[in-house]
């Protein structure tokens, strides 16, 4: 019982180190968008829905909690 605690928080731990990392790689990638682009918010802001509406459901929900 206790080991399947311990599984339970390192899991969760490395869900949210993951989903840290993710919001991380995706602000740069948007803020490159943007630099090498010139574009506008709201062009970055539609890129970004595109782009997250083609990822797993699963990353989208990390993403989004992030």
């Amino acid at each position: 019982m206790l080991g399947g605690l311990f599984y339970l928080m390192v899991e969760e731990v490395a869900d949210i180190t993951f989903s840290h990392s993710m919001q991380i790689l995706v602000e740069a990638m948007l803020a490159t968008v943007q630099e090498t682009f010139h574009v506008t918010d709201e062009q970055v802001e539609r890129f970004y829905q595109c782009f997250l509406s083609k990822l797993p459901s699963s990353m989208q929900r990390l993403l989004q909690a992030a």
